[in-house]
């Protein structure tokens, strides 16, 4: 009963929110075209690679131009940085989780949004910004951050239900947009 429960716990806790991240981010970059693989998940896999700068090549043609750094929004940017795929995925949620958590606390700590902008000063700017340095580096450790949260014995299922629901926010949105383009013809 307790391996069902961890299942149970971990699909919510983890695969359900990485799976809606997931959905957004890719179903967004796809909408925008900066992939053009839609059908094929392993093609899809190879141009997120391209998109981070995994695999380049060394001629670039006019093709190219659709990952382009310079047309992308600054949060794809973002998970481009953390190395896309998976990983970068789970890294760029990670990311967020720790930044939002920081911001509540510094902000409450401080009394309220309106105290906050009162002791807005060069040292709590200086502050967040070493903080947000930190908070980058544990992201990219995403799997040390997450283990030392989580109480289990059986960190395993944690990470199934991560790349679970990754998978299936990924597939999801190949048929989002499959189904949108097959509608628009």
């Amino acid at each position: 009963m307790g391996f069902l429960i961890e299942v149970f716990w971990a699909l919510f806790m983890v695969g359900v929110p990485i799976g809606i991240f997931t959905l957004a981010l890719v179903w967004w970059s796809l909408q925008s075209g900066h992939f053009k693989e839609s059908r094929d998940t392993d093609a899809l896999m190879r141009e997120i690679k391209t998109l981070t700068g995994k695999k380049k090549k060394k001629k670039k043609s006019k093709e190219d131009d659709v990952h382009d750094d310079r047309k992308l929004h600054p949060l794809q940017k973002k998970w481009a940085k953390f190395g896309g795929g998976f990983y970068g995925i789970v890294a760029f949620f990670t990311y967020l989780v720790i930044e939002v958590i920081e911001i509540i606390t510094t902000i409450s700590n401080l009394g309220g949004f309106i105290d906050f902008l009162k002791h807005l000063n060069f040292n709590l700017i200086i502050q967040m910004f070493v903080a947000a340095i930190m908070n980058f580096v544990s992201a990219m450790i995403w799997p040390v951050y997450w283990m030392r949260r989580v109480e289990t014995d059986q960190v395993w299922i944690w990470f199934a239900m991560a790349y679970a629901g990754y998978w299936c926010g990924l597939k999801l949105a190949q048929v989002l947009i499959q189904n949108r383009s097959q509608s628009v013809t």
